[in-house]
């Protein structure tokens, strides 16, 4: 059956639909000025700074390789020639750790520089923004550039730490090496002088 005051209730209930529909499309409309791409963009330059690191790893099992290798607690089986060699290679690691963090810092301000303009954007479109939906999407606009900003430090943090724990681990390191080598040099065994093939004291008895 037919029921005229359903059918009404429900057609009332598409339009209010259909026009909240077209409220945010109008809202949307209203905050023409995004930034999101780019900023988008710079979030994933920032996660490739710690992908191209070359000297500390920066992922768990590389880590473990690298400490393993460079950082040992154990030296007993290590002949000399290793342990100057594993001396030279924790010295080029430590360069190109530093590198890494000055490379970061020259990239994170290279990839900063367009921020400024973008919050000033943001914060037009917010001023002018018509309607809840265009002013909630100014508002993230801003909350996207305050998350680049703390990605930005993050990384560099991240950075400061690798650089921080390669010199703990390298001090570490040097002074076991240098101990091993003093416990080498006293542990070998003196040696005796053979005695002389002539008597020193022959022309002395006369």
């Amino acid at each position: 059956m037919f029921d005229p005051r359903n059918h009404m209730e429900n057609a009332l209930q598409a339009a209010r639909q259909l026009e909240s529909l077209a409220n945010e499309a109008r809202g949307l409309a209203a905050s023409p000025y995004s930034h999101l791409t780019r900023n988008s963009q710079a979030l994933q330059d920032m996660a490739e700074l710690a992908r191209t690191a070359r000297g500390l790893a920066t992922s768990v099992s590389g880590l473990e390789r690298q400490f393993e290798d460079l950082y040992p607690e154990d030296l007993s089986g290590a002949d000399a020639a290793r342990l100057l060699e594993q001396g030279r290679r924790r010295a080029e690691t430590a360069r190109r750790t530093a590198g890494d963090l000055a490379r970061t810092a020259a990239e994170l301000e290279r990839l900063g520089q367009g921020r400024g303009e973008r919050v000033s954007g943001a914060l037009g479109a917010s001023q002018t923004a018509q309607g809840q939906t265009a002013a909630v999407q100014s508002t993230n606009q801003m909350l996207a550039v305050l998350a680049e900003d703390l990605a930005a430090l993050r990384v560099v943090m991240l950075a400061q730490a690798r650089l921080l724990s390669e010199g703990a681990a390298r001090d570490a390191a040097e002074r076991a090496a240098g101990a091993e080598a003093r416990r080498r040099s006293w542990g070998r065994p003196v040696a005796v002088p053979n005695p002389p093939a002539f008597d020193p004291l022959s022309n002395a008895r006369n």
